[in-house]
């Protein structure tokens, strides 16, 4: 099977993210991609957002527009989005130049029970973005687009919204859940990385 036939999985989706990072601030969301992230690439660069449904999209909003010398990248799941769709209105309406905002959207609230969210059926969050006024958005469903988007992003201004069909299921590992460590270490990390 090539990689152009198989679907993503959400953990191979954040190692190819992870081989690309150098000083810029990752974001994820609760549960299954701060855990895949923690497993795969735990940096003190990454801001994780226990127990924040719906929150994480803005909270990497508010790193960007504090820090617009630092690439920020938001890594939420599809339920967590669609918790919070009015963020996809303040994204464009602040455009941040140095926001990417990764949607792993495996169709059912994973963390929750795998119930369905709205993107099993009809509904299309790179179309929500897109309609919210974010110009640079962008849907993939294979590894070698994957890779396209993250160079754009990593090395393009947006702001940027990129959804990841990603198949279902749970992170592997265990989450260190030091809540005020990660946070502590996050805060500093970010307060020494030089302003450019």
């Amino acid at each position: 099977m090539t990689p152009e036939s198989k679907t993503l999985t959400r953990a191979a989706a954040t190692r190819l993210l992870a081989e690309r990072l150098t000083r810029e601030v990752v974001v994820s969301n609760l549960g299954q991609a701060s855990l895949d992230l923690h497993t795969i690439a735990d940096r003190p660069l990454n801001c994780y957002t226990y127990g924040a449904m719906g929150q994480c999209s803005s909270i990497a909003l508010g790193i960007a527009l504090a820090r617009p010398d630092v690439r920020v990248v938001c890594l939420d799941g599809d339920g967590s989005l669609l918790m919070n769709l009015g963020s996809l209105c303040t994204i464009a309406t602040e455009a941040p130049r140095n926001y990417a905002l990764v949607v792993w959207d495996n169709e059912v609230h994973q963390t929750t029970g795998g119930q369905p969210t709205a993107t099993a059926a009809r509904s299309s969050l790179a179309a929500m973005a897109r309609g919210a006024g974010i110009d640079k958005t962008a849907e993939v469903r294979t590894e070698e687009e994957l890779r396209r988007a993250y160079d754009r992003i990593l090395g393009e201004d947006g702001p940027w919204v990129v959804c990841v069909k990603v198949e279902k299921g749970r992170a592997e590992g265990r989450f260190d859940r030091d809540v005020v460590g990660h946070a502590r270490r996050f805060m500093h990390a970010l307060a020494a990385l030089p302003a450019r």
